[in-house]
């Protein structure tokens, strides 16, 4: 009769522990990068709303600033040409503002053309994890639980039954070239051929 090498049970229920920890922590993970999927995407159609209501009040603003630079040119006073650099300075200020609104506009459509791409190219993997964490996780838990049992049995099995002149079992982690071989402890001597 030959004997189990059973080091530690305690590394097994560790990757027992490991494995529901990390099932929990990429569920809820997939669960957070999902929402803030949906609130990106709600953010940016904001964004997009916004800047495109700027650039009609940017637009409004850039007409009132070239009429009102029209009317002081008309103003004359004394045969001289009126100072028009406050009239001026608020149509490059209205202009400059249309064209961050615009740039901003540009920016958001870019934005909202290429997340659904990002989303696809996300969702693959992602589906791919979820299944596993549904399907295999639950699985292999139970594998897991079982082999546990099982060798708890043996151990028991076997430190019960040392009387009887079974081979003991060591759980105690030591290097591989310290545990005693079947033939070593069933009282035989051991072969010395190689």
């Amino acid at each position: 009769m030959s004997s189990a090498r059973v080091f530690s049970l305690d590394a097994l229920v560790d990757l027992k522990a490991a494995l529901c920890i990390f099932t929990a922590e990429a569920r809820e993970a997939l669960s957070a990068v999902d929402m803030e999927i949906r609130r990106n995407q709600v953010w940016l159609e904001e964004q997009s709303k916004y800047w495109r209501d700027m650039v009609t009040e940017c637009e409004e603003e850039v007409f009132q600033a070239k009429q009102e630079l029209t009317r002081r040119r008309m103003m004359r006073i004394a045969d001289r040409p009126p100072d028009t650099s406050e009239q001026e300075e608020a149509l490059h200020r209205a202009q400059a503002r249309m064209a961050h609104a615009e740039e901003k506009v540009a920016t958001t459509r870019r934005w909202l053309r290429l997340l659904p791409e990002a989303i696809i190219e996300y969702e693959g993997p992602a589906r791919q994890l979820s299944g596993m964490l549904e399907a295999d996780m639950p699985k292999a838990d139970a594998l897991l639980e079982s082999k546990i049992a099982s060798l708890e049995a043996y151990v028991q099995l076997v430190s019960s039954g040392q009387a009887g002149g079974l081979p003991s079992v060591k759980t105690a982690s030591m290097p591989e070239k310290d545990v005693p071989s079947a033939e070593s402890t069933s009282g035989k001597p051991e072969s010395t051929e190689k």
